[in-house]
C-alpha cells in the first residue's frame, strides 16, 4: 500500500469520527441527556468534550501521519 493509499484511508476513518461526534450532538443529544457533575451531559459534551475529541483527532493523524512519512514504502 503507498503512502498516498495510507494516508486516504487515516483520512476517511478519522472524517468518520469528526462526523459522528459532531451529529451525535446535534441530532440525537436525547440518549446522552444525564446529570453530569451538577450540569446537563448535553451541555458539556457540546461545550468542551467535542473540542476535546477534535484535539484528539488532530493529534491522532499528526502521529499517524508522522510514521507514514517515516516508513520506506
Amino acid at each position: 500500500m503507498t503512502k498516498w493509499q495510507k494516508n486516504k484511508r487515516l483520512t476517511f476513518k478519522l472524517l468518520i469520527a469528526w462526523f459522528c461526534v459532531t451529529m451525535l450532538v446535534g441530532l440525537a443529544p436525547e440518549p446522552l441527556r444525564f446529570s453530569f457533575h451538577g450540569w446537563e451531559f448535553t451541555y458539556w459534551f457540546g461545550a468542551q468534550g467535542a473540542i476535546l475529541i477534535y484535539l484528539l483527532i488532530t493529534w491522532l493523524y499528526a502521529k499517524e501521519m508522522r510514521k507514514i512519512d517515516k516508513s520506506t514504502d
